[in-house]
Parts: C-alpha cells; structure tokens; sequence
C-alpha cells in the first residue's frame, strides 16, 4: 500500500514539475492590496497549495468535532 502511495505520489510530482516548466511566462499577481510578477506556473501551485491548506483545517476541525461527539456517545453508553 505504502509503495502505491510513493509511485503516485512521485508521479504527481513529476507532472507538476513539468507543468512549471511549461508556464513559465510572468504573471501579475494581485493579492491583498500587494502586487508583483511571478511565474504563471509557480502562481497557480501556490493557489492549489493554498487550496489544499484550506481544505486540510476544515477537514480537521470537523474530525476534532466528529471524535468529540463520538466520546459523548460513548459516555452516555457507560452511564
């Protein structure tokens, strides 16, 4: 199971790295009131980057809650 993890996740890397290359052209990016030029590529891997962030706190608030209630359940179960 590990070493199917390792080969996709290798895979993947090797395909973002190629996308980089490929999307080199500058970009202006607007974030926040700040403006800059970045590389269209790395831009859209910081976005996805972010986006995966996003998505990695929200998954976890909701498993903290699920475990929670789960322990509550299990109390009232004892009781």
């Amino acid at each position: 199971m590990i070493w199917t993890f390792t080969i996709v996740a290798i895979v993947v890397l090797i395909l973002l790295v190629i996308f980089m290359m490929q999307n080199q052209t500058q970009a202006t990016v607007n974030f926040l009131g700040f403006q800059g030029q970045m590389a269209l590529g790395v831009s859209m891997l910081l976005a996805a980057v972010g986006g995966a962030v996003v998505v990695a706190i929200v998954a976890a608030v909701r498993i903290i809650q699920l475990r929670s209630r789960a322990g509550t359940a299990a109390k009232r179960l004892e009781s």
